[in-house]
C-alpha cells in the first residue's frame, strides 16, 4: 500500500523539520506547499529535500485564502502522479500517532474505497513542567486535553481523490460530493493526530498577530480567513500578560501522554528559534504592509493641508475617549450583581480560543439583579464577546431601555458601558440577544460570552 501526505504550511519553522521527519516514517512521500513563509520554514524544507528525503515542494503567488483549494489539488496530485492508495492531509502541527504503519495499512485495507477514513485530533498544550531545553516541540509537549476529542480529520482513498466531484471541506474534516458530506469510517482507538497548535508563547504571538494583520489588510481578499484570532489580538494589545497566561496551562488540567516521535534528530532547525523567529517573520510581513500602504498613498495624490486639518479638528479629550482597562481573567472580573437566569457557570480557561475564565450568556436573555439600600447612581461596565454574525444586545434596567449595541464583527470583544439609576431594593438588569446558536453537541442557547461584568459605584 502506498501512502502520501499533503500539507499546506506557512511560518512553521519551529516544528516543520520534526513534522516532516516524523510524517515520512508513516508515508512514502510528502507533498508540501509553502505559502510565502518568512520565518525560515522554506529554507528548512529545502535542506530536508536536499538531504534526499521523499519530499516535493510547491508554492504560488496568489493572495487569497486558498488553503483548502491547494490541499485538494495536492490530494488529486498525490493519487494521479504519486500512485497514492490513501492520502493524508496534515497541517504542520498535526503529528500522526498510533500503533505503527503496518497496523495502519491493515486497517485501511479493510476500509471501503468510497468513504474517507477519519481519526480524532487530540490537542496538546505547553505547561510549566515542559523541558525548556528540548528544542523539538513533539518531544517537549507531553500534556494533552483531558476530555475526549470532538474534531476529526480525514484520510482520502484513491478513488475519491481522483473523483473531480469530490472535495474536502475547510480544514479537511469531511469530504463532500457537492453539498453533501460523505459518510466516514473511523480508524480504531489508538490512532489519532496529536495537535500541537499551542506550542510556546512566541509561536502563539506570531500566529495571532500575522493572522489578524493579514485579515485586516487584505480587503475583500480576506474572505474565508479565520476570525477566531481576533480576541487573542485584542488581549495582546490590552494585556499581554493575560494573553500569555492563556497559553501555558497547569499540567494537572490535562493528561500526561508523551508522543512517540519517529523522526530522529533534527539537523536544520536553528537552536533557540522562538523569539528570533517572531522578529524575522513579523518584520518581513510588516515591511510588505508598509510599502503597500505607502504606494496607495502615493497613488491617491496630495491630500488636504495637514496643518489646517489639525486646527479644524482640535478638541479636548473627554471621558469617552479613555478605554477601560480589561478585567478579563482577574478575580474581580464579575462583581456587584447576582445572576438570576440566562447565565452560565464559569468555564475556561480555553487556551486554543485565547479565553480566560468566562460565562456564557444564554438566549433569549440574561437577567441579573443589583441590590441597593437607597436610590443611587452606579455604572455598568462589561466585556462581551460575540461568536456569531449579526449579533446585537439590548439592555434594559427595571423594564426601561438602557442601551443597544450591535457587534461590529465576529469574535470582537467590545465594552458595554452605561450609567445606572438604581432604585432602593432589587434592580433588574436584562441583556436581550438578537441571535443564538445551538447544536447537537451543545444544546444550550449560546448567545454571547461575558469576559467581565461589573457594577461600579
Amino acid at each position: 500500500m502506498r501512502l502520501v501526505a499533503v500539507s499546506i504550511v506557512k511560518n512553521e519553522a519551529d516544528i516543520i523539520e520534526p513534522f516532516v521527519r516524523h510524517t515520512l516514517a508513516w508515508v512514502d512521500h510528502h507533498l508540501v506547499f509553502d505559502h510565502d513563509s518568512s520565518d525560515g520554514t522554506r529554507e528548512i524544507l529545502g535542506a530536508l529535500q536536499a538531504e534526499g528525503l521523499a519530499l516535493t515542494l510547491f508554492t504560488d503567488h496568489a493572495l487569497g485564502n486558498l488553503q483548502q483549494a491547494r490541499s485538494n489539488r495536492l490530494t488529486a496530485l498525490a493519487a494521479r502522479e504519486h500512485g497514492a492508495d490513501w492520502i493524508l492531509p496534515l497541517d504542520a502541527d498535526e503529528i500522526l500517532t498510533g500503533p505503527g504503519r503496518a497496523a495502519l495499512e491493515q486497517h485501511l485495507a479493510s476500509h471501503a474505497a468510497d468513504r474517507p477514513a477519519t481519526l480524532p485530533l487530540l490537542n496538546y498544550f505547553p505547561t510549566e513542567q515542559d523541558n525548556p531545553d528540548e528544542e523539538n516541540p513533539v518531544r517537549r509537549l507531553q500534556t494533552c486535553q483531558a476530555f475526549p476529542p470532538r474534531t476529526r480529520k480525514i484520510m482520502v482513498p484513491r478513488a475519491l481523490a481522483l473523483d473531480p466531484a469530490v472535495k474536502a471541506g475547510k480544514g479537511s474534516h469531511a469530504l463532500y460530493r457537492g453539498e453533501h458530506a460523505l459518510p466516514d469510517q473511523p480508524l480504531p482507538v489508538g490512532f489519532h493526530l496529536s495537535r500541537l497548535a499551542l506550542r510556546s508563547p512566541p509561536h502563539q504571538l506570531l500566529r495571532v498577530v500575522l493572522a489578524e494583520l493579514q485579515k485586516l489588510s487584505r480587503g475583500r481578499a480576506h474572505a474565508g480567513l479565520d476570525v477566531h484570532y481576533r480576541l487573542g489580538f485584542q488581549l495582546l494589545t490590552e494585556n499581554p500578560e493575560l494573553f500569555f497566561a492563556t497559553v501555558r496551562q497547569p499540567a494537572a488540567s490535562g493528561r500526561h501522554l508523551p508522543i512517540p516521535y519517529l523522526g530522529g534528530p533534527l539537523r536544520h532547525t536553528p537552536p533557540s528559534i522562538g523569539w528570533n523567529r517572531v522578529a524575522r517573520a513579523l518584520l518581513a510581513f510588516l515591511e510588505k504592509l508598509a510599502v503597500s500602504h505607502g504606494q496607495l498613498l502615493d497613488a491617491a495624490g496630495p491630500g488636504a493641508d495637514d496643518v489646517a486639518a489639525a486646527e479644524a479638528t482640535l478638541r479636548q479629550l473627554g471621558p469617552d475617549d479613555f478605554r477601560p482597562a480589561t478585567q478579563a481573567g482577574r478575580p474581580e472580573a464579575f462583581s456587584g450583581f447576582q445572576a438570576r437566569s440566562g447565565w452560565g457557570e464559569p468555564e475556561g480557561p480555553v487556551p486554543d480560543a485565547f479565553l480566560p475564565q468566562f460565562h456564557w450568556g444564554y438566549a433569549p436573555a440574561t437577567e441579573i439583579s443589583i441590590a441597593s439600600d437607597r436610590p443611587r447612581t452606579a455604572r455598568l461596565v462589561a466585556e462581551v464577546l460575540s461568536y456569531w454574525d449579526d449579533q446585537a444586545v439590548t439592555v434594559t434596567l427595571n423594564g426601561a431601555p438602557l442601551l443597544e449595541h450591535a457587534f461590529s464583527r465576529v469574535n470582537q470583544k467590545e465594552f458595554l458601558q452605561a450609567p445606572l439609576a438604581l432604585q432602593a431594593g432589587d434592580n433588574r438588569l436584562v441583556f436581550h440577544y438578537r441571535r443564538h446558536v445551538t447544536s447537537e453537541v451543545d444544546p444550550r442557547k449560546l448567545a454571547v460570552i461575558f469576559l467581565s461584568l461589573r457594577i461600579l459605584d
